[in-house]
């Protein structure tokens, strides 16, 4: 049985990290670029994500076709994700690459975790190290996650550290929680212990203050947006 606190804190938090992201990105940099016809679509797109995902698809994607940077970003996850067509790798990757190099960040992120969650272990730390190399924080946080998760021994997990205090620093929600998480484990020496327990109450309180502003935006519906 689930626990629905667990799940709506869980589901507060990836928000949090999303948002947070995006606002550090150069999302709305890339927007003001758009053409006013890239704009149309994307906007048409959005509207039908929700009802019907297959046309959605369709939408971005011409736009895709057509240089946007955010509908090749957009393509990239449906792809990824199997939203209105079926998952494909190649797809995927073709999209979140072509927005990589037009210049989005957030691409860079959802590039190195498509190539980690299919195995390709040679090739997202470069992508990432491209990100902290250029102080994008998110990238920051993405590779100290991946180090640590693909960490043989306690000596490796260590020396993720510095990339989750910077990320942390920043700001980073993702980032923050690790480093707590990890100092509560002993994961960074016995030493560390008593300081994750001071930082432990801070991200209770945090979570719940999400939760009831989530309860509350539920409850005051779509006029209050």
């Amino acid at each position: 049985m689930r626990c629905v606190f667990c799940e709506s804190c869980c589901k507060a938090f990836w928000k949090r990290c999303s948002d947070w992201e995006r606002a550090h990105s150069n999302e709305s940099e890339l927007w003001s670029g758009q053409s006013d016809e890239a704009r149309a679509l994307v906007a048409q797109g959005r509207a039908l994500l929700a009802s019907d995902p297959a046309a959605s698809l369709k939408l971005y994607r011409k736009a895709a076709d057509a240089g946007s940077v955010w509908a090749m970003e957009m393509v990239g996850w449906f792809y990824d994700v199997g939203r209105g067509v079926s998952a494909d790798f190649g797809q995927a990757q073709e999209y979140y690459y072509r927005a990589l190099c037009a210049g989005s960040w957030m691409a860079t992120i959802k590039y190195a975790r498509l190539l980690e969650k299919h195995g390709y272990d040679d090739y997202w730390p470069n992508v990432l190290e491209d990100g902290v190399r250029a102080d994008f924080i998110p990238a920051y946080y993405w590779l100290a996650w991946f180090r640590y998760k693909h960490a043989k021994n306690a000596e490796e997990r260590r020396e993720v550290r510095p990339l989750l205090d910077h990320a942390a620093a920043a700001g980073h929600p993702g980032a923050e929680v690790l480093l707590i998480r990890s100092l509560l484990l002993g994961r960074f020496g016995i030493r560390g212990i008593p300081e994750g327990m001071r930082l432990y109450p801070r991200h209770v309180a945090q979570c719940l203050k999400e939760i009831t502003q989530r309860e509350e935006e539920s409850a005051a519906g779509p006029a209050a947006s």
